[in-house]
């Protein structure tokens, strides 16, 4: 089983999934609770948004963020990746611990504002357009 997180460039936890610059991929035990191997990639497309069918591919089963737009969960739904939103900041190999042990802990997504592009500077993270968002984008934030 593989567990992905966004991570910002700094190799942290990405709160916002849109604004991750590369993925942290897990493979885990579930049986034994854990983590086999850790590495760090990052894909092809520069959009985060459009990441679901890469994650697919690489074997994610899961994803831990803090936060993500619709668009970008209709994508790993079609890749048959579960979500898990709501995850507070942390330390990423901690956070899949925790995902393990049953004891992560979880609140509400931060962009459950449906990420049409209103109320987003009322919570404090970016606006799409400063990770690289153009017009052609697809992750359905617009």
């Amino acid at each position: 089983m593989i567990i992905a997180l966004p991570l910002n460039q700094d190799g942290s936890f990405s709160s916002h999934f849109g604004a991750a610059a590369k993925i942290g991929l897990h493979e885990v035990d579930r049986a034994t609770r854990a983590i086999v191997r850790t590495s760090v990639a990052v894909p092809r497309d520069p959009e985060p948004c459009g990441w679901g069918a890469w994650l697919g591919k690489q074997g994610v089963n899961v994803v831990l963020v803090g936060g993500m737009g619709g668009g970008a969960r209709q994508r790993m739904a079609a890749a048959g990746i579960e979500v898990v939103a709501g995850v507070a900041s942390g330390e990423p190999r901690a956070l899949v611990q925790a995902w393990l042990d049953g004891s992560l802990v979880q609140g509400t997504s931060a962009c459950e504002c449906g990420h049409d592009g209103q109320g987003h500077g009322k919570h404090g993270h970016h606006h799409h357009g400063e990770h690289g968002h153009h017009d052609g984008c697809t992750c359905g934030a617009h």
